[in-house]
């Protein structure tokens, strides 16, 4: 009877904790910050960076070059014994991972293993002599791989949060691992955060994300689209050098068709035995051709980790011309499975806020997109300095008006 009541008190416990990571998030963040300050290269940016990370002026996208090893033999065994304790037990038997304890006790949608893009180091010297390249370098890795050894930060965090009443967030494993920017102890997978702008002659609107059914992080507001840096499908034995997939444009391409258009999760390679090929239905293609065809600039703005759980995240802006963004998303949905489109005031955008019909619709889609959020000082600071707006998110708000001259983003004049 004693040890039942324990495992449940366990159970019961890494649910609380697990909980904590997402309804206690912008604490923690703030707390992480605080007490990383010293790995903070660019002030005002929530983001930990070296220097060289965020470059001098945004980059076009193709400026970035992406290097691809051969996966390597890791499997993170130091890490992981480290890290067992925290994991209740089954029927007596330890669970051995977090990933393992997060499908076993908390079961979130949308969570899955796939092959995912892991980041082994970051070259900013181009960068930072020219101001016109920097070089990321990639392997193959996996998505639990990152939950088990990344994500695991975040639920360490909030343990020792609650145990030490807010007085810190770094436990045994965080100080065991040599640093955040020392890649070889975890799978560090990264994210693909997109600031996406819809520019006209005389201002710009902007689209942000309110969190909703996400694996992490639930409850906060994101730009859209952002998701993991992962091949869209095909044998991972057959990325011996990256495949067509290793491409950010691919992954952007993707994640507007999921939390712009709607459509289903393309990345599980269980459903999907080759990548994609977007020129096969018509609403891929005309995203592909805005991406590719020049019409939508896009432009890399740095990379960072996630101070919580040190997560890489590529920081991009896209900027479309008002008639291409509104022919290429004219359907677009307020709500999907990662989130909804968030409205002055945090409310859901509903159907009065389509933009009203002009002209170039004449003889174009019934629907038009939703206005979004208007591109000013004054709601650009507001979401770039509100905890609960994620890092990235504030990270790409703060440097797109930043640099808004540079990347032709119109602002309305106060």
């Amino acid at each position: 009877m004693t040890r039942r009541r324990t495992s449940d008190w366990r159970e019961a416990r890494f649910r609380q904790l697990h909980a904590y990571v997402s309804q206690l998030v912008a604490p923690l963040i703030t707390k992480s910050l605080e007490e990383q300050s010293g790995d903070i290269a660019v002030p005002g940016l929530p983001l930990l960076t070296r220097r060289g990370w965020i470059p001098r002026r945004p980059l076009p996208l193709d400026q970035v070059q992406l290097n691809y090893s051969a996966p390597r033999a890791d499997t993170f065994d130091a890490a992981k014994r480290l890290l067992a304790p925290y994991w209740p037990a089954v029927e007596g038997m330890r669970v051995p991972t977090y990933s393992a304890a997060v499908l076993q006790f908390a079961k979130p949608p949308m969570f899955f293993d796939a092959p995912s893009f892991r980041l082994l180091g970051l070259d900013p010297t181009a960068s930072e002599r020219t101001g016109r390249s920097t070089a990321l370098q990639f392997t193959m890795g996996s998505y639990y791989d990152w939950i088990d050894t990344g994500e695991a930060l975040g639920y360490e965090a909030a343990k020792r949060y609650a145990e030490s009443g807010g007085a810190s967030i770094i436990g045994p494993y965080r100080e065991s691992l040599r640093g955040p920017f020392d890649f070889a102890g975890r799978c560090a997978t990264p994210g693909i955060n997109t600031l996406t702008i819809r520019a006209s002659r005389r201002r710009s609107f902007f689209y942000l994300h309110r969190r909703t059914s996400v694996a992490t992080a639930r409850g906060t507001v994101h730009v859209v689209p952002a998701g993991e840096f992962q091949p869209s499908g095909g044998d991972t034995e057959g990325h011996a050098v990256g495949g067509a997939d290793l491409d950010v444009r691919s992954t952007i391409i993707r994640e507007y068709m999921e939390e712009i258009l709607g459509r289903p999760d393309v990345i599980n390679p269980t459903e999907h035995v080759t990548p994609v090929d977007f020129m096969s239905d018509p609403e891929y293609a005309a995203v592909e051709s805005a991406l590719r065809g020049g019409g939508a600039q896009c432009h890399y703005l740095g990379t960072g980790l996630y101070p919580l759980t040190w997560k890489p995240e590529i920081l991009m802006v896209c900027v479309f011309d008002e008639r291409l963004f509104d022919r290429v998303f004219a359907e677009m949905f307020n709500s999907v499975q990662e989130g909804d489109l968030e409205g002055p005031g945090g409310r859901l955008l509903d159907e009065d806020d389509r933009l009203p019909g002009t002209i170039h619709f004449l003889f174009g889609p019934r629907k038009r997109p939703y206005q979004g959020l208007p591109f000013d000082e004054e709601t650009v600071a507001s979401y770039a300095n509100d905890p609960t707006t994620l890092p990235a998110a504030r990270a790409c708000l703060k440097l797109a008006w930043q640099h808004r001259g540079h990347l032709n983003i119109p602002t309305a004049r106060t």
